[in-house]
């Protein structure tokens, strides 16, 4: 929802939109921003926390945001339906070819490799010395 001053960004509880959870107001001051990672899919608006399936969805949506805010920086009028129909046509279109370039998602997997524990065993003295230390085996 976008208007001259402020948009909306409405969040709803599933892909049906029948139900919305919550609004964010987007303004020309919002603060909307990528979260600095390797493959990082997390991003900003104001104080709110999202996260995607790729980085490419993550700069999909970052767009979309920035178009609207340089809308509402320049007091564009209110977009038409035509316009919203066009808008999100092309949005969909962005997903299409984001889904056909198979990005791999995050993994799940740990980024390093897991290393076996080293572990210290005492030895038994061949001779048994008055004053020497143990012996450790780091194996």
């Amino acid at each position: 929802v976008h208007s001259s001053e402020c948009a909306k960004l409405v969040l709803y509880e599933n892909e049906l939109c029948n139900s919305a959870v919550t609004e964010i107001s987007i303004t020309e001051s919002s603060v909307c921003c990528d979260v600095v990672g390797i493959n990082c899919s997390c991003f900003v608006v104001d104080r709110h926390h999202f996260a995607t399936q790729t980085s490419s969805e993550r700069k999909l949506w970052l767009r979309a945001l920035s178009n609207v805010k340089v809308k509402i920086q320049n007091r564009a009028p209110d977009p038409t339906d035509a316009e919203l129909q066009h808008y999100r046509t092309a949005i969909r279109a962005n997903i299409s070819a984001l889904q056909t370039t198979l990005e791999p998602r995050i993994v799940s997997d740990a980024l390093l490799a897991r290393c076996a524990r080293k572990t210290s065993q005492l030895l038994a003295p061949a001779e048994d010395q008055e004053g020497s230390p143990p012996t450790f085996d780091e194996g």
